[in-house]
């Protein structure tokens, strides 16, 4: 269903594509503009856009849903006042138009006008069907405004909505952190995991939160129940290796980091921790291994080209140590 309805839109293209080349006229009626429209908009050709716009306000001038689309286009192309003009002069003539009212909140939000951008979702939270929208932005002006205790209230409305989406998680850890307020963070990540058991960003959180308490016996449990939840989650295999390094016990930092290698998961990060426990167990060529594995991959990590001008210092070789050391200092110059 889904290829006959990409292969349906193709040929509207070709047939918007063709019109325009030839200078034809063909008859397209308001969906296949909209199609065409948002077409062009996905692939960030705004000019093919906005010909196509300008082809649907010649056949259905006054049309909402094309104006919305205009205005898309308008904040693409940074033109936030242009955007909130058109939609305002839609509203003089349906002024109690969901999609127009949401539309307006949008633009506020790109103008940094939050608290008006909110004024006018509040009118919208009656609407069922989209009400995460209206949610979803209000949660961003509410960050924006620095009003943390109305973000955390508004995030956890969405989380219980979308139990699984790591990003209203994200969002609602760091206001909790921002408030100050990581105490009860863990009161709600433990009242949410017995709602959701099989959660492993809950999981992975509440762990983070623990740690940062020096609760590591509870730390370590909330990371192994998220591995248990998904055994692929390779954050917690991070934070793991992080807890056994402050536990001084490396070899099960090193366990734990060599397991990201396996899940293809390794960063730069990860990496470099593993040479970090590799050198504090004494395994030198393992920990070089590891740090020139991190300069091929990521030139620009300063930490690697320290550790390795560390290693030949500890060779008594100096030449190299100082070349090594000389790689890291330019990095910095180069950031700051």
């Amino acid at each position: 269903m889904e290829k006959e309805r990409d292969s349906d839109t193709l040929k509207i293209i070709e047939k918007f594509e063709q019109m325009i080349q030839e200078n034809k006229s063909f008859y397209l009626d308001l969906n296949e503009l909209e199609e065409i429209i948002i077409y062009y908009f996905h692939e960030a050709n705004y000019d093919m856009a906005e010909k196509a716009i300008d082809l649907a306000n010649e056949i259905f001038p006054k049309s909402i849903n094309i104006s919305i689309l205009s205005s898309e286009i308008l904040l693409q192309k940074s033109k936030e006042s242009e955007a909130f003009d058109l939609i305002n002069d839609c509203l003089d003539l349906n002024s109690e138009n969901y999609d127009l009212i949401f539309q307006k909140a949008k633009i506020l939000n790109k103008l940094k006008k939050y608290s008006d951008s909110n004024n006018l979702l509040f009118e919208l939270s009656d609407a069922k069907e989209t009400i995460f929208l209206v949610d979803d932005l209000m949660l961003r002006n509410y960050m924006n405004l620095d009003q943390y205790t109305k973000s955390i209230k508004v995030a956890k409305k969405l989380i219980y909505q979308f139990p699984n989406d790591k990003k209203y998680m994200d969002k609602l850890i760091s206001c909790y952190r921002l408030s100050k307020m990581e105490s009860k963070a863990i009161t709600f990540l433990n009242k949410f995991l017995a709602k959701y058991p099989y959660n492993q960003n809950a999981w992975f959180e509440i762990g983070k939160l623990y740690f940062d308490k020096k609760m590591i016996k509870e730390s370590l449990a909330s990371h192994e129940f998220s591995i248990i939840c998904d055994e692929t989650f390779s954050p917690s295999y991070v934070e793991l290796g992080k807890i056994y390094e402050y536990k001084l016990d490396f070899n099960k930092a090193i366990y734990y980091y060599e397991i990201l290698k396996s899940l293809d998961s390794v960063t730069s990060f990860s990496l470099y921790r593993l040479s970090v426990c590799y050198e504090k167990i004494g395994a030198y060529n393992e920990s070089i291994k590891h740090l020139n594995e991190i300069i091929s991959n990521d030139p620009l990590y300063e930490k690697a080209w320290i550790s390795i001008a560390k290693h030949y210092l500890r060779e008594n070789d100096h030449d190299k140590a100082l070349e090594n050391l000389n790689k890291a200092l330019n990095i910095i110059a180069n950031n700051y």
